[in-house]
């Protein structure tokens, strides 16, 4: 029986060890996709507007954020809400897959403290592809010419294996990770989440131009975003307050609203500035410090 048990453990482990070496032989199809982004989202679906359901325009500063991805590799990106951030870092992802930069290798995804919450993001990516394109050599590639496997949490695309992950510790020892991207990564519901960056960093440590981006709108001077941010660090930061995407996807008037809710902190929320957590009790400005010795009890 405990032979039994034994053979039956050593078989479970080994499975897990084959799943967790990710084997990606087959060469990248060469795919005629255009170098620009602007060019690239034309050949493969302009972006959808959420309120409108109209396609848009891809706008100057997500170039920026596009070409801050491709040049410096390590960045963050401290961001308002609604200017289609995340739908960039999809996109910037999905180009780097189909023009083979990110061939052969594996695609970390983190988002959310759940497994389901993550997979939204997978379902997001692959709609990139629902649609299917025509290149620049005039070939038709359909979703199933693209996406070739699929789960609800992974899928590969030209011989590059994309799965989403929750924010956790589980994130550690992955191999040949080219990419990782984590969104809204100071809202993890952590005390201490650095410990979901120590895990997810040296996940990259084997390939010199590795991407590591961490996006996310500010919660407080808290937690690894913050830190990073504030310090002399390797990422290179770029700051996008709502004011890029005025007249773009954000509208004066919708802005001048949000700036009279009580119930959000605007400078934090749209303004990319580091004010107040949202589990902190107090305001940082309400807070005074003053240098007073204190002798007795009674002088608290």
């Amino acid at each position: 029986m405990e032979s039994s048990l034994k053979r039956q453990l050593h078989q479970t482990v080994q499975h897990c060890v084959k799943k967790s070496k990710l084997e990606l032989g087959a060469p990248a199809v060469k795919i005629a996709v255009p170098e620009g982004f602007k060019e690239f989202n034309e050949t493969i679906g302009l972006p959808v507007h959420p309120g409108t359901g109209k396609e848009t325009e891809v706008f100057d500063y997500q170039v920026d954020y596009f070409d801050a991805w491709q040049k410096h590799h390590k960045l963050i990106l401290n961001k308002s809400r609604k200017i289609g951030a995340t739908e960039t870092a999809l996109r910037i992802i999905a180009y780097n897959c189909l023009r083979g930069n990110y061939s052969g290798h594996r695609v970390m995804i983190v988002a959310g403290n759940k497994q389901e919450v993550a997979n939204r993001f997978i379902q997001r990516f692959k709609s990139l592809f629902y649609k299917g394109f025509t290149d620049q050599d005039g070939r038709e590639f359909k979703y199933e010419d693209i996406v070739l496997e699929e789960t609800s949490k992974s899928c590969t695309v030209n011989n590059t294996y994309i799965q989403a992950y929750p924010a956790g510790e589980a994130v550690r020892g992955e191999e040949n990770v080219k990419c990782v991207f984590m969104s809204e990564c100071a809202f993890i519901n952590l005390i201490d989440d650095s410990k979901v960056y120590n895990a997810l960093h040296p996940n990259v440590a084997n390939i010199a131009d590795a991407d590591f981006v961490m996006e996310s709108t500010p919660n407080g001077k808290r937690g690894f975003f913050w830190t990073n941010w504030d310090a002399n660090s390797e990422y290179h930061k770029l700051e996008q307050d709502y004011t890029v995407s005025i007249g773009k996807l954000l509208d004066t008037e919708f802005i001048e609203k949000e700036k009279k809710n009580p119930r959000i902190d605007f400078d934090q929320e749209y303004g990319g500035k580091f004010t107040t957590s949202l589990s902190a009790a107090f305001k940082e400005d309400e807070i005074m410090f003053e240098d007073t010795p204190i002798n007795m009890y009674e002088d608290l």
